[in-house]
């Protein structure tokens, strides 16, 4: 289930990375044509690019949000919790022993 959700995300990504290449030869073939100038085209491909970095940004935060809930809907147990039951119960088991060898 993660590979399939980290693959899924890793193809949304790199049509990202795509669209930015897609973007700059865009901008490009409106320069050669007259278009628009240069120097416009420069802060044109910066105002894409920072708008794809923050919809990037707000995909990943959604997507983190949506395994987590539907994680919790599964109700798996969390790393974390899973690290504090087995700490927990490695120091009963310790108690134990030392119970039994005074015993």
């Amino acid at each position: 289930m993660f590979e399939l959700l980290r693959k899924a995300v890793a193809l949304g990504l790199g049509a990202m990375d795509l669209s930015e290449k897609k973007i700059k030869e865009l901008v490009d073939d409106l320069i050669k044509r007259g278009e628009i100038k240069r120097s416009e085209g420069a802060k044109l491909i910066d105002e894409i690019l920072k708008k794809a970095d923050k919809s990037r940004a707000e995909i990943e935060k959604k997507i983190q949000d949506g395994i987590r809930t539907a994680l919790q809907k599964v109700d798996l147990v969390q790393k974390k919790d899973l690290d504090t039951a087995v700490k927990n119960l490695e120091k009963k088991i310790e108690q134990l022993k030392k119970q039994v060898e005074k015993e």
